[in-house]
């Protein structure tokens, strides 16, 4: 059964206690997308006066992305997917790509929707895929599972574009768009609004896995964003000290002298009279301890989610031993998102292959493994010396194996090739055939 549209425009801007409560909810993710891409100035502003504003640069450190990026490990380095059917991947667009960002977006949102969409361009169809941050779930009886999933269009970036805000609805049974005044919108190509696939074409990826007591129970990364306001006033400040105090505060003594007449800056020279003065008082200097300040605040931060203290401070030569030990913490974080993705891969792979199906008729097959690269080790160059000696003395590896970790590039045949060269004798020139015959010893 079709819903009324009009029930669900109401239903989507409703303002009481549990709709201010979801408001609540999507301003904290908005604001953490502003950090994550450096947006900030608005946040900063309320908290100093327009006139000082107005003349210090407002500083944008965009530590929220940086420490996203670094503990997002699982899509780092792509994964190797394994299929039964080997021509499975021709189904699917930028997936890697998709998949690191939506590891990031989970990490700083603590949930999100990864949508598989079917398309066709140039005539052919595949599946791109489609990362929903801002949505609205639908209940029946199951608090925690949604019967169905509304959530806005990208709005057109064009100032004239009147279009009223437009909403996907999508459950087991329907699809359609409709905009915030209850219009409804059908295609050419699906006219009765039916959902072809019979599921909720959604993957929840969450954080720390589904909540228990609320589905929309998430945190934007508070503590990321608080700190990065903390830190983005902190140089804001420091900005204001050198751009106001680094030369002092000037006064004037005299009597006669008009206040019109003084010129301030490092090219004016003012005349006093007989008995005028100029002075400068130099204030403390507070950079140093704002740069305590805040690379203690960074450092706290880091630690939080488990980086060492190398990460703020900068890189500093070390060896492979050294820097395990400082990333363990990190590494033993990845172990368990390995596991949560993997489940999540599996997941995804039943609803592409329910598509795929349902679009081209075809069976994709199986997902047989997803291989997750593991962390490689940092080392020195003696210790990775060291590490190919011990490997090739136990026949682990053979010197095909070293010279394509040297080049990732190269395959075993191109190494093997170029390795065979290498090792080939040179050949020996033919010697003269007139000197061959005069050096031979002759016979009586």
């Amino acid at each position: 059964m079709i819903p009324e549209t009009g029930k669900l425009a109401v239903l989507y801007s409703k303002f009481d206690v549990q709709q201010q409560r979801k408001n609540k909810w999507k301003q904290r993710r908005y604001e953490a997308l502003d950090y994550y891409k450096g947006n900030t100035a608005d946040y900063i502003g309320k908290y100093f006066s327009e006139s000082t504003l107005s003349k210090v640069p407002i500083p944008n450190v965009n530590i929220t992305k940086r420490v996203i990026d670094r503990v997002s490990l699982v899509y780092m380095t792509p994964p190797i997917r394994t299929y039964t059917n080997e021509d499975t991947p021709d189904y699917f667009t930028g997936k890697d790509l998709k998949m690191q960002r939506v590891e990031r977006m989970c990490n700083l949102l603590d949930g999100v929707l990864l949508k598989p969409c079917w398309r066709i361009k140039d005539g052919t169809g595949s599946i791109e895929y489609d990362i929903i941050m801002d949505y609205e779930p639908l209940f029946d009886t199951d608090p925690l599972t949604p019967y169905a999933i509304v959530y806005p269009i990208a709005q057109k970036a064009s100032v004239l574009d009147t279009t009223p805000e437009q909403f996907v609805y999508w459950d087991a049974e329907n699809t359609f768009v409709f905009d915030s005044l209850g219009k409804k919108y059908t295609s050419d190509d699906n006219p009765d609004m039916v959902n072809p696939y019979g599921v909720l074409p959604f993957i929840e990826c969450f954080r720390d896995g589904k909540p228990e007591t609320d589905y929309l129970d998430t945190n934007a990364s508070p503590d990321l964003i608080q700190t990065n306001l903390t830190i983005n006033c902190a140089e804001l400040n420091k900005a204001a000290n050198i751009q106001f105090q680094s030369f002092g505060f000037m006064y004037v003594n005299g009597s006669g002298i008009e206040k019109n007449d003084i010129q301030v800056g490092q090219d004016k020279i003012n005349f006093l009279g007989v008995d005028g003065a100029i002075s400068i008082v130099s204030p403390p200097n507070s950079v140093p301890a704002l740069d305590a300040a805040i690379k203690s605040s960074y450092m706290m931060l880091a630690q939080n989610y488990g980086l060492s203290s190398s990460f703020v401070e900068a890189t500093t030569p070390a060896s492979g031993v050294a820097l395990k030990m400082r990333n363990l913490e990190l590494t033993d974080n990845r172990k368990s998102d390995v596991v949560r993705w993997r489940d999540i891969e599996y997941k995804l792979f039943e609803l592409e292959r329910l598509m795929v199906a349902v679009e081209q008729g075809r069976d994709t097959g199986d997902l047989e493994d997803v291989d997750f690269s593991e962390s490689v080790d940092v080392l020195s160059d003696q210790e990775q010396r060291d590490k190919w000696e011990w490997e090739l003395g136990k026949g682990l590896i053979d010197l095909a194996d070293v010279l394509m970790q040297q080049n990732p590039d190269l395959d075993r045949a191109e190494a093997e090739a170029y390795l065979a060269e290498r090792t080939k004798k040179p050949e020996v020139k033919e010697a003269n055939s007139l000197l061959s015959i005069l050096q031979q010893p002759t016979t009586e």
